[in-house]
């Protein structure tokens, strides 16, 4: 049954793509990317979120606020082995058209990374990432 989910959100995905009118999509409202992004969906490198109040405890999410301030929960120290703790880490981002910059802490150090947004509605989030810096 998972197996036919996926395929199912991997088909829609990609019917969405081919339906840009546009290969460069360009986000012109940064408010809709304003706000708290849970439930990471892979497919292949697109990745797809949906919008929340707020992060879970437990797992893995971010959040774009304004003042472009950015803060990602995620895996607390470098053991990815559960039970694994997380925690928030706090960054910035910057916007050109459909590619977000982010500048963000990690365990280890500090992260810099490119996204592609694809789509972006209230709902939900869809993009991969471009590059890491």
């Amino acid at each position: 049954m998972k197996t036919v989910n996926k395929m199912i959100l991997f088909l829609s995905i990609i019917i969405l793509i081919a339906c840009e009118k546009s290969n460069e999509p360009i986000v012109n409202d940064s408010d809709k990317l304003i706000g708290y992004w849970i439930n990471p969906v892979a497919i292949d490198t697109v990745w797809k979120y949906e919008r929340a109040n707020t992060l879970k405890d437990n797992d893995y999410g971010f959040a774009f606020k304004s003042g472009q301030l950015f803060v990602e929960r995620k895996n607390a120290g470098w053991c990815g082995t559960p039970p694994i703790s997380y925690t928030d880490f706090d960054g910035t981002w910057t916007k050109n058209d459909s590619v977000i910059n982010i500048t963000v802490g990690y365990w280890g150090g500090l992260a810099d990374y490119q996204w592609k947004i694809i789509l972006i509605d209230n709902n939900s989030l869809t993009g991969s990432v471009k590059n890491f810096v």
